[in-house]
């Protein structure tokens, strides 16, 4: 139990992957304030040199189920059905200095296999950081999770060029341009309307794709993309023109995809 706690305590820290460190009890959020490295995706901060930044950013380099990889699966099967149950939330869009991503207080949860995770933000990367089947994906969306017990779980989303998409219009027409954040009375973000008609995913364990890299991560895959219009994905690369860390060795991890 203890390690669990540990785990989403390192997860918290970093603004890239929460910001709705309201969900954690308090004498937990103490120990966020002493994760200030600072890493890029380039450069002497960047993917290549993580693990030396601090030490407890080596995951990174030593870690055996690093996010992301290119996803290949080794079996199929049944696998159980994503209860994908959101709600619209205030919109609150926060610029991180590493993506835009959208705070999801009381946003809902999802629940697999009798698992409940409440649904604390998600975000984007450009280009995608996973790939399919040796298809990269110009924009990709995780969904990030966590249970009472302290599990992570992210659901992962890629973008195709294609047919705008309205819920991204809703964000990106008011992300802040630098680094803060940017509440808007009255406007909601629902994280239903990023989803693909098709909830058959694939199914792997993992680790969080930026520092520290923590691993133990329940990874849900859609296997359907989702579109986004050239200028939707041209807007967001603007900001951001590459905030994607490279493909790790898949190793020996199982990967499931569903029936």
């Amino acid at each position: 139990m203890m390690h669990k706690y540990k785990l989403l305590v390192l997860t918290i820290s970093m603004a890239s992957i929460f910001s709705a460190c309201q969900t954690i009890p308090e004498k937990q959020e103490t120990k966020s304030s002493t994760h200030t490295q600072h890493w890029e995706y380039s450069g002497i901060t960047g993917p290549s040199h993580w693990g030396d930044i601090a030490e407890e950013f080596g995951t990174c380099k030593t870690g055996k189920l690093q996010s992301p990889f290119n996803i290949t699966a080794d079996t199929t099967a049944s696998l159980p059905n994503l209860g994908l149950n959101y709600r619209p939330v205030p919109m609150k869009i926060i610029n991180n200095g590493h993506t835009i991503q959208a705070d999801q207080m009381g946003g809902g949860q999802l629940v697999v296999d009798g698992k409940t995770y409440t649904l604390l933000q998600f975000h984007f990367h450009s280009s995608s950081e996973y790939s399919i089947n040796d298809k990269p994906y110009p924009l990709e969306a995780h969904l990030v999770h966590a249970s009472d017990e302290g599990e992570l779980a992210v659901v992962g989303i890629m973008f195709e060029e294609g047919k705008p998409n309205s819920e991204l219009n809703n964000i990106w027409e008011n992300m802040p341009s630098s680094k803060g954040e940017n509440i808007v009375s009255g406007k909601t973000v629902n994280a239903n309307n990023l989803l693909p008609a098709s909830k058959k995913y694939y199914r792997f364990m993992g680790s969080l794709t930026t520092p520290p890299c923590s691993e133990g991560v329940n990874w849900y895959m859609m296997r359907t993309p989702v579109t986004a219009s050239k200028e939707q994905i041209k807007r967001f690369k603007a900001l951001y023109p590459m905030n994607a860390r490279p493909l790790q060795d898949k190793n020996n991890r199982l990967v499931v995809m569903g029936k």
